[in-house]
């Protein structure tokens, strides 16, 4: 909950940390938690701002807290914001935020989150970078939000870990670092520090972390309550283009990729993609290996695996209509071909107790 302070010129957020007994006359749901072992303290968030920080990155991941608070009707989770000097800081999109204090030490196990925007490589000096590494010393649990992972690689906290941004940042973060292991997925929560790549993402980071502190059907109340469609699993990629992901702008490359992403119930052949791009077949195969590192048939195949393992997590669709639906003409080749490319059947895949919650 915010309160709002108008003017012609600026709206000033005040987030509200103590939110569990105003809110207790507005219930939504009926609660069903109370079997739930929920810790006796609440675990807190520190939020620190960069001029120019991602609103929503922000909103979003607090409002997952918010509301996890709401439902459980307990204190599980408080939040404060902070930035370099104390000062309020005005957001990407103009909105200017009231923030508690400026950089202090935390206690240990609190969780502080960078929250950055664009330029972020233009907001760090020593004195930040100087201080995060302080606070990693000390015990403090770091993550970031948006291109606030930038600020973590550029003190050197990121090295040798994997990481996820906002995919704008990509090649920005090869050039500059390369011991880190840059992730395409929306959010890395497989070893500290965490990361959200922006947008939502910090929301769908905070629905990870309570499904695994407490539980899944949890997790989804909250995301029904923020009518958030489906509790993201972690693995999922972020949507971004092509030439980024792949580092080129190669139009013979990008034009296939096009085509073989557009056709995935239907897969076109090798031949048939050269002559509706007017190449041959020896040119597409040899930029494939140079750019991507194997053939265009491997990783048209792996294009619709990705597609086909993405409707198991999903949906509650069949093998066979999932087998279907990515070109494959039986459920048995299909479950053959899966199961050598991920190691598990499509049906223990669909069982599988951490997939995503639809």
């Amino acid at each position: 909950m915010f309160w709002h302070y108008l003017s012609p010129i600026l709206i000033v957020y005040k987030y509200n940390t103590n939110n569990v007994n105003e809110e207790k006359t507005h219930k939504p749901v009926k609660n069903s938690f109370q079997n739930l072992r929920f810790p006796r303290e609440p675990e807190e968030f520190v939020f620190l701002l960069l001029e120019g920080f991602t609103h929503l990155a922000l909103s979003s991941s607090i409002e997952v807290l918010r509301v996890a608070n709401l439902l459980s009707e307990q204190e599980l989770y408080r939040w404060s914001l902070m930035s370099p000097q104390g000062e309020n800081q005005t957001s990407s999109n103009g909105l200017v935020t009231l923030v508690d204090s400026e950089l202090r030490n935390l206690r240990q196990r609190t969780k502080l989150y960078v929250v950055s925007g664009v330029n972020a490589q233009s907001k760090g000096d020593d004195r930040l970078y100087n201080y995060l590494r302080l606070q990693h010393r000390h015990g403090v649990q770091l993550g970031a939000l948006c291109s606030g992972a930038y600020i973590l690689a550029q003190a050197g906290l990121l090295s040798d870990h994997s990481c996820s941004v906002h995919w704008e940042y990509y090649p920005l973060f090869r050039e500059n670092f390369r011991d880190i292991n840059l992730s395409e997925e929306a959010f890395c929560a497989n070893g500290r520090p965490f990361t959200a790549s922006g947008g939502t993402a910090g929301a769908e980071l905070m629905l990870h972390l309570i499904k695994q502190d407490h539980d899944a059907d949890f997790a989804r109340a909250i995301a029904d309550q923020l009518v958030l469609p489906r509790v993201r699993a972690q693995g999922e990629l972020q949507r971004m283009p092509n030439h980024i992901r792949y580092g080129t702008r190669n139009q013979i490359l990008l034009r296939t990729l096009e085509l073989m992403t557009a056709n995935i119930e239907e897969p076109l052949t090798t031949p048939e993609i050269a002559h509706l791009i007017g190449v041959s077949v020896r040119q597409i195969e040899r930029i494939f290996r140079k750019y991507i590192g194997h053939s265009p048939g491997r990783h048209y195949k792996r294009l619709r695996l990705d597609q086909a393992k993405n409707l198991l997590s999903t949906t509650d669709m069949s093998i066979i209509q999932v087998a279907l639906a990515t070109g494959f003409t039986s459920s048995s080749h299909f479950s053959k071909v899966f199961r050598s490319e991920f190691g598990e059947t499509p049906y223990l895949h669909a069982q599988r107790p951490d997939r995503t919650d639809r």
